[in-house]
């Protein structure tokens, strides 16, 4: 998956931001770096940087909705007692996946790497 498919498949799970002053807005497309919002009452049009976005929890949970991650239970691997292990959590599974995201940017992956992972 891409960031533009991404961020549309999330916009299709309920993402959705307002103008500054509260106007209402409707989501016109994304790039790699900005997703571009209009504005119901004059029609202009302005960016978000992605990066803005993927720090947005709104942008996960709708994201997860539409990828199936509202699951009571998720399946994780995690190290335990410095041992791999598979554990069942309770719990936000979109959670699980935005931290998994910003893990893979602290390992110097990219965004673009994350995503097509999914």
């Amino acid at each position: 998956m891409k960031i533009q498919e991404a961020m549309n498949k999330a916009t299709k799970g309920g993402y959705h931001i307002h103008g500054s002053d509260g106007m209402e807005t409707s989501y016109s497309g994304a790039s790699r770096h900005y997703s571009a919002w209009t504005r119901q009452d004059n029609h202009s049009t302005f960016m978000v940087s992605m990066e803005e976005t993927f720090l947005d929890p709104k942008f996960w949970q709708a994201l997860g909705r539409v990828l199936g991650w509202e699951h009571a239970m998720v399946t994780v691997h995690e190290v335990e007692n410095g041992r791999p292990a598979v554990v069942t959590r309770g719990g936000q599974h979109w959670l699980y996946h935005w931290h998994r995201f910003l893990d893979f940017l602290a390992e110097g992956k990219t965004a673009e790497g994350f995503f097509a992972t999914l």
